[in-house]
């Protein structure tokens, strides 16, 4: 651990590691069985419709010749529904490829047979039931129009305007293609009983072999694709978006890539109803992060900034660029590495009016708290500053959102001497994310924290007033009008790897005329709330981000601001003051998430960025006590505020009456495999007649390899993982067996009073399970003496989509006594020290 005090992080002892016992599988659907008894009736359906669907992508062909259309190798598209419950991979063996999954037991497959000859092939050997194994179209159970696939690969918002999109207009189009061909990666190969170690790695090498063969041919057919959609934009006379450096607009995920492209009517048409691998089609959205009014107050000041130290953490800021002069900033910045990836702007100022975005956002990272007037003050991090809005705080349509993702991981941590770990991003749509897909913006988020070391800090988003005064005219005033669907986080908040931070209010202030909109420490008016994509807890935390004023009783709400409920921000000058309260936003609480993730790197510089998240959620606080809480104020509370309030102290140090236990260096682990780590605890605190109130929170952050043709976390994720802890008074032998010998089940939380739970009807807060995201935090109180003198947690690997990708993790735990009324870190610290020696000496004596 880099920093030299007496309440440092201390690491977890690892002690076990093997195959989990995994319980679990699923039921033959009641819709399935009857297919199989009405064989001949099913079968009938499957052909029939399979001949008509053949007559008619036929005809659409000839139509495509005699028009003399642009040519286009594809197969067709078919929308199936399918039994839900079963693995879709059985779906290649009908002579389909899998384009993508839609909901629940709806896939778009594409063929190269316009015959379907493999189908009905299977289909006759069903209906004469010939063998056992010969079933798989009873979990066909409809082959949909090619309507209900327009509808399905529209965005809303492009289906509803479909009938009127114009041939010779030009469309800004973002689209998304899938490219995993009919290549089915391989199994990891199960041991068998009695199997010779030699004999079993021979197995596993074979199989790695063909899954990267496997895995490359994908790549392959990605080239072919990508090829072919740049011929047909092209025979069309359309561009493919290029940023400044001229790098297509074209970003790449394993089994798919993403485009946007500026298109012709008659092309988007063409394209969509053509082209058979396309599961994504939607209008390219103009991001627009607003602007803040005018100041033009003044005030004197008498301050000493000074740089922050040389080993200080680097933060990039990805913004409308910044006022790398100002007094309160310029010692922070690394001006060589500014850059500005706008087409035709390459000054990385800060251009936006009204005090300026960026600006701000900066100013926020490096004072979270308060802006000194007097005296000197030292700097928590360098910034280097990258510009991508423009002077009216939008991202030009020439600037694809995913690419400036890859681009900016590309130059400041890959290619950089000195690596940023930590980005900030105050930057997303001004609309709701979509619960269809992961976006490919979001999903490059998640792509990149896969492949680097590094954590993106996500604004959650801001609510329009326009949107606050429709839905309380319609009777949601606030907090109600945080549960409607406008109001949920925006693209790219539900990313699985960022942290999101929404904003809460700091004030309770009140006159006879006007009423803050949520008080100290609750939802600020615009902050929007979760669950994100897949019921995935989404913000993670929260931070103070001001909030509106509404002038009582005003009917539609007016709605305003003013110094009291705004936080106090650096702002462009000499336009104005070099500081004020006079802007809000989730834009302005997440860089004060920032700043803490900063400061975690400062104290743990060779850590990974996995940690740092774990440490941020490990950190976090509700408001009030879990206890005083009824089960809807929890519901709400997590849909809100995620986490709660992230601390700095927490996140970086202990006292004696906290201890926070970590994984230092990055963990991996592939499917079927189990970690256990040890807390061994001392009998001053287990012993029966104690009963000190505990507080036990356990974080895991984990990042997998992310596929966007997959919906849900286990289709969408290479690798998922979860963790389990002992029982009371469980020994570690005996949590061992039960993790890889009989198995874990859910019941098994009824130990403790989770505030979450690991199923969604357990726990305080009914309707949510801590593991459907890649942040998974848990915690509970409990008596010092419920405490056995081996607490133990397992993290456990489960099959994704793709085994030879490892899952990577980071792990914390966490004990405080919440009354503080007994001494921990130095005892604990004592048995871990003394644990660790004495299997030290174990290990050196088997060794011998």
């Amino acid at each position: 651990m880099a920093e030299n005090n007496n309440f440092t992080h201390l690491p977890l002892p690892f002690i076990f590691q093997g195959k989990p016992k995994l319980r679990g599988g699923s039921i033959t659907s009641e819709q399935t069985m009857q297919n199989r008894t009405n064989r001949v009736t099913h079968g009938g359906y499957v052909k029939r419709r399979s001949a008509e669907l053949s007559r008619f992508w036929k005809e659409r062909r000839v139509e495509r010749i005699d028009q003399e259309l642009p040519p286009i190798e594809t197969g067709i598209p078919i929308l199936l529904e399918i039994d839900p419950s079963v693995d879709i991979d059985f779906l290649r063996g009908l002579g389909f490829e899998i384009v993508c999954e839609l909901a629940e037991g709806y896939i778009i497959v594409a063929t190269e047979d316009v015959d379907f000859s493999v189908l009905n092939e299977k289909t006759d050997a069903f209906i004469a039931n010939v063998t056992a194994k010969c079933n798989s179209p009873a979990k066909v159970y409809a082959l949909c129009e090619d309507e209900d696939r327009l509808r399905s690969v529209l965005s809303e918002e492009l289906y509803k305007k479909w009938s009127t999109i114009l041939m010779d207009d030009i469309y800004l189009i973002d689209i998304g293609v899938s490219c995993c061909g009919n290549i089915e990666l391989p199994k990891r190969p199960q041991r068998k009983d009695h199997e010779s170690d030699e004999h079993y790695l021979t197995r596993e090498q074979r199989w790695i072999e063909n899954f990267n063969t496997a895995y490359m041919a994908w790549d392959e057919i990605k080239m072919q694709r990508e090829e072919t959609i740049e011929k047909f934009v092209y025979a069309y006379n359309g561009e493919i978006v290029e940023l400044t450096d001229g790098i297509p607009g074209i970003t790449d995920l394993p089994d798919s890539f993403s485009a946007r492209l500026k298109i012709s009517g008659k092309c988007l048409f063409d394209l969509v109803l053509t082209f058979a691998y396309i599961f994504e089609v939607s209008e390219g959205e103009k991001i627009e992060m607003g602007k803040a009014s005018e100041n033009k107050c003044s005030f004197g000041e008498d301050v000493q900034i000074d740089e922050p130290l040389e080993s200080a953490p680097i933060v990039c800021i990805m913004d409308s660029g910044i006022q790398e002069a100002h007094k309160y900033l310029a010692p922070s910045i690394i001006n060589t590495d500014s850059i500005s990836l706008l087409p035709d702007d390459l000054s990385t100022n800060d251009e936006t009016t009204g005090g300026g975005h960026g600006t701000r956002v900066a100013g926020a990272v490096l004072y979270p708290k308060e802006i000194p007037t007097v005296g000197n003050y030292q700097l928590p991090c360098w910034i280097r500053n990258m510009r991508i809005l423009d002077r009216d705080n939008c991202l030009p349509e020439e600037i694809y959102p995913p690419r400036v993702i890859e681009f900016a991981v590309q130059k400041y941590n890959k290619d950089a001497s000195i690596p940023t770990k930590i980005f900030n991003h105050s930057i997303g749509s001004h609309k709701a994310c979509k619960m269809k897909h992961m976006t490919p913006w979001a999903a490059e988020i998640d792509y990149q924290s896969y492949s680097n070391d590094v954590l993106f800090i996500q604004a959650g988003g801001n609510i329009s007033t326009d949107v606050i005064s429709a839905y309380w005219q319609a009777g949601y005033p606030y907090p109600l009008y945080f549960d409607r669907e406008f109001c949920r986080i925006s693209n790219p908040a539900q990313s699985l790897q960022a942290i999101t931070v929404g904003s809460i209010s700091s004030t309770d202030f009140e006159t006879d005329d006007v009423i803050a909109l949520g008080k100290r420490m609750e939802i600020s008016s615009f902050s929007r709330s979760g669950p994100g994509i897949w019921d995935v807890l989404k913000p993670e935390v929260v931070e103070y981000g001001g909030t509106h004023l509404y002038n009582k009783g005003s009917l539609p709400p007016q709605l305003t601001t003013s110094p009291e409920v705004c936080p106090k921000l650096i702002r462009k000058s000499p336009e104005g003051p070099a500081f004020a309260r006079d802007a809000i936003g989730t834009s302005f609480s997440t860089p004060k998430v920032t700043f803490i993730a900063s400061q975690i790197q400062r104290v743990l510089p060779e850590s990974p960025a996995l940690l740092y998240r774990a440490l941020i959620a490990q950190s976090a606080r509700w408001p009030k006590s879990i206890d005083e809480m009824e089960k809807d104020e929890c519901i709400s509370t997590l849909r809100h505020i995620g986490y709660g309030i992230p601390d700095v102290e927490r996140a970086t140090h202990n006292d004696e009456y906290r201890i926070t236990l970590v994984t230092p260096k990055l963990m991996e682990i592939g499917d079927d495999e189990a970690h256990i780590f040890q807390i061994p605890i001392p009998e001053e605190l287990s012993s029966i007649g104690e009963d000190y109130d505990i507080l036990v929170e356990i974080t895991l952050s984990y990042a997998a390899n992310p596929r966007r043709t997959r919906r849900y976390v286990k289709g969408y994720l290479s690798t998922w993982l979860d963790w389990r802890c002992s029982r009371i008074g469980e020994d570690a032998e005996t949590f061992a067996r039960r993790i890889f010998e009989t198995g874990a089940v859910i019941d098994d939380d009824g130990d403790f009073n989770w505030a979450l739970g690991e199923a969604t009807n357990r726990g305080a807060a009914e309707g949510y399970s801590r593991k459907n995201g890649t942040l998974q935090k848990d915690w509970c109180v409990i008596k010092s003496n419920q405490l056995s003198d081996a607490f133990c947690v397992a993290v456990r690997g489960h099959k994704g989509w793709g085994g030879l990708f490892k899952a990577k993790y980071s792990l914390a735990v966490s004990f405080e006594a919440i009354n503080q009324d007994v001494a921990i870190y130095e005892p604990i610290k004592e048995e871990i020290e003394s644990f660790v020696e004495n299997r030290e000496i174990e290990v050196e004596m088997n060794s011998k």
